[in-house]
């Protein structure tokens, strides 16, 4: 039976925050991409189907999880593969809107990714790409959405550049590490980013998160959810309201508190709480 198109299967918006980027999520359906080249980089993550690119010699069948990068003025085409249809999540980012952002971050400025293949099949990158187009689209936690970004530009460059060991050295950090979470513990509803952490303790947004995940074995924003969750469970043993409980430790509503709850326990407050009544 042949798939029948959703009414609005493409949406489009500007994403001031995130390199200025245009962010793109689609559904396609028979659709073909003729050989072309965009004035921006292309940023996809593949989330459901099948896409066949080609990239100047190279042509690959893209899937779920897959990440395709082409830099700007690269030619490039595409085609439904498998049933004719794909999804995907893209960002499309100005070389001068990169090079900017490197230069905040910490690294060196570049306008171009010069990947050594633009066919990536890396589940890290996948998910923080994803994360930064769906924190975008909805508008969702500035701090999660800042880190995303910085961790999927930041592997880009580690993992995949042909370029990878001009990344800046970071030392071990102990007593920056122990500051930053005390600051994050003492203050469970800040409102942050990356960037505005990172000043508060006078370092480049890419040292405060090499030094911190080094030290904690995790980003300062996980950690910061792990400490709100730590202090929600003994109100939920209490019994008190799950809603009054998700205000109390800097959860944006009861749908936030319950989505990032039952990803770190794997069970909704609601069963949590009633183990305990």
């Amino acid at each position: 039976m042949k798939a029948t198109a959703p009414p609005h299967p493409i949406k489009l918006w500007r994403a001031p925050d995130v390199m200025d980027a245009v962010m793109l999520k689609g559904q396609f359906f028979g659709h073909r991409y003729p050989p072309h080249a965009h004035d921006t980089h292309c940023l996809a993550v593949i989330t459901g189907g099948a896409l066949a690119v080609e990239v100047r010699d190279q042509r690959r069948v893209c899937r779920r999880g897959d990440v395709v990068v082409i830099d700007a003025d690269v030619v490039h085409a595409g085609a439904a593969g498998d049933d004719g249809q794909w999804k995907m999540r893209v960002q499309h980012v100005q070389p001068a809107a990169l090079a900017a952002y490197c230069e905040r971050l910490g690294i060196a400025r570049r306008e171009r990714f010069a990947l050594r293949s633009p066919f990536i099949v890396d589940a890290e990158l996948s998910r923080h790409l994803y994360g930064v187009n769906w924190c975008s689209e909805t508008d969702h936690d500035r701090f999660k959405r800042s880190e995303a970004l910085a961790c999927a530009v930041v592997g880009l460059y580690a993992r995949h550049a042909g370029r990878s060991g001009n990344l800046p050295v970071v030392r071990r950090e102990p007593a920056l590490i122990r500051a930053v979470k005390r600051r994050l513990r003492e203050d469970l509803h800040a409102r942050l980013t990356l960037s505005t952490l990172a000043s508060e303790f006078d370092v480049t947004p890419f040292v405060l998160l090499r030094a911190f995940v080094r030290e904690a074995g995790l980003s300062p924003h996980a950690f910061q959810q792990q400490e709100r969750i730590r202090n929600a469970m003994p109100m939920l043993r209490e019994g008190r309201s799950i809603a009054e409980i998700g205000a109390q430790t800097g959860f944006a509503d009861q749908a936030h508190f319950t989505r990032v709850f039952k990803q770190q326990t794997g069970v909704t407050p609601k069963v949590y709480q009633s183990a305990f009544s």
